[in-house]
């Protein structure tokens, strides 16, 4: 059952952030966290359903390699993805958006 994947302004932040991040630790490193990034986000789009329910109605897909989760949600048959938070931060942060 593959879906349509919105990404909120806050998630592309969150995404652009580890990317920049990862870029200056070592050239090349953002890239292969974008890459891990868009593999997970296909891998959500052709079976949401099948991402482990975390929190209430939220849904979180862990990156390989990266230690980073995708929260998102279900509405209307789409699938809108909230947050891209580090393991290490508080998966509270992701209610306020």
């Amino acid at each position: 059952m593959a879906v349509t994947v919105s990404i909120s302004e806050a998630a592309e932040a969150d995404v652009r952030e580890a990317f920049l991040w990862y870029e200056e630790q070592k050239t090349g490193l953002g890239e292969v966290f974008r890459l891990h990034f868009t593999e997970a986000v296909l891998r959500i789009g052709s079976a949401p359903l099948e991402i482990q329910v975390r929190y209430g109605s939220t849904r979180i897909l862990f990156l390989n390699k990266f230690p980073f989760g995708i929260h998102f949600v279900m509405r209307d048959g789409t699938v809108l993805i909230v947050a891209v938070f580090h393991t290490s931060m508080s998966p509270e942060r992701w209610k306020h958006r």
